[in-house]
């Protein structure tokens, strides 16, 4: 009723004046104006109007306005409020886009009956049949809740975040992404390096690696078996075991990753330090080569061009899911230990020819935890709490990598 007294107020407050050319001229060019107006706020009550007054005018006028009057005929014929009414339309279902003119809207949210649902009330409406879709796993309904109000409901069995915008013409909701189910039914090697007569690197204050890598090991099998996967740890004491049989181990376990765990090292240069992850392929850089041949050092001396006939067999498909493995551990380390500690450096990720990596049948990376020869990075890594964060930032960069690509 109130859009109704709205049309004829407003049709009457700006009607044509037709007593003499110089006034409907006048209310020509004004209504001209307002329909611009008009188009621009998307207000159909007065596109309506305002076209009434330019074909009225412009008729008393002599002017051409028959694209003014097919205009006209358009809009009241189409429009809802011609006949005193508001009728809603479904444009879109992704996202979910509902047009309707100068739109009340009240969002609520109700669970009931093991659904959650998302609710939308639009004011002053009308739908002319019910509307029933299927959206990915969600529901979506939109019925005529009473005489002058439709009801707009998106539910799921689970409860989930939407977001969405009002404007005069639309109501937008859009829907959150469907997070890919987590396959937690895998296999993780956790090879934490050196061990027994094998000490790996000796840093700041005499800090042995491999007193370093073995409690975060246990960090994260402990961290990953309580998210529900299958955890071996290549040792779990202070043990000596060769590079080969742990490549051995991993593949008779039919182990779906393999995570090695290490401290770099620079004596001659305390002030470096930062994380790095390795994957297994021919090095790139100088700097690679160096951590490398540390890291190899428990084989021997194994000529370059052994090394390059080796790597050149290596499954390329493995070396991939090896990449996309490092990057993301990589980047949740960095990204997580950010919030909490200071000077976290980014070493990237890396290529390298580790040759505890090379027998290995499943992506498998090495991860370098940080520079024992550094003071500051040093103390962090002896620290429990550290070690503990650290392994959870591992497990999710797991989480990560098996959520996208398994």
């Amino acid at each position: 009723m109130r859009l109704i007294f709205l049309f004829i107020f407003t049709s009457f407050l700006f009607a044509c004046d037709t007593s003499n050319r110089t006034k409907a001229y006048q209310d020509y060019v004004t209504a001209k104006k307002n329909y611009i107006k008009a188009v621009l706020d998307n207000n159909t009550v007065n596109k309506i109007n305002s076209l009434k007054n330019i074909v009225k005018c412009g008729r008393f006028l002599g002017f051409n306005v028959i694209k003014y009057e097919n205009r006209l005929k358009q809009l009241t014929h189409k429009s809802p409020l011609s006949l005193g009414n508001k009728y809603i339309k479904l444009i879109s279902t992704n996202p979910i886009k509902i047009s309707l003119d100068n739109m009340k809207v009240h969002h609520f949210t109700l669970k009931k009956r093991g659904f959650f649902y998302h609710i939308f009330d639009i004011y002053n409406a009308k739908v002319k049949s019910l509307i029933v879709r299927k959206i990915g796993d969600k529901f979506l309904k939109i019925a005529q809740n009473n005489k002058n109000r439709v009801r707009v409901v998106v539910f799921a069995k689970y409860s989930f975040k939407i977001s969405y915008s009002v404007n005069n013409r639309y109501l937008t909701i859009q829907l959150p992404h469907k997070i890919a189910k987590l396959n937690r039914n895998k296999i993780i090697v956790i090879d934490p390096g050196h061990g027994g007569k094998d000490p790996g690197g000796v840093g700041y204050h005499r800090i042995l690696e491999k007193n370093i890598v073995l409690p975060i090991g246990k960090y994260l099998a402990y961290e990953l078996s309580k998210r529900g996967y299958k955890v071996y740890l290549t040792r779990n004491k202070d043990k000596f075991i060769t590079l080969r049989n742990r490549t051995k181990f991993a593949n008779r376990k039919h182990a779906d990753l393999f995570i090695s765990l290490h401290c770099n090292i620079a004596p001659k240069h305390p002030e470096v330090y930062g994380i790095e992850t390795y994957f297994l392929s021919p090095a790139r850089s100088d700097r690679a080569k160096r951590v490398a041949k540390i890291e190899n050092s428990a084989i021997g001396n194994l000529r370059s061009t052994t090394q390059n006939i080796i790597l050149n067999f290596l499954n390329k498909n493995r070396i991939i899911d090896s990449t996309k493995l490092a990057i993301d551990i990589q980047k949740s380390l960095i990204y997580n230990l950010k919030k909490h500690y200071s000077k976290i450096k980014d070493g990237g990720v890396r290529p390298a020819p580790f040759w505890v990596l090379v027998g290995t049948q499943m992506p498998a990376i090495l991860i370098e935890t940080g520079f024992i020869s550094n003071r500051l990075e040093a103390k962090r890594l002896i620290s429990k709490t550290y070690q503990r964060k650290y392994a959870k930032y591992i497990a999710d960069g797991i989480d990560n990598y098996l959520r996208k690509n398994h």
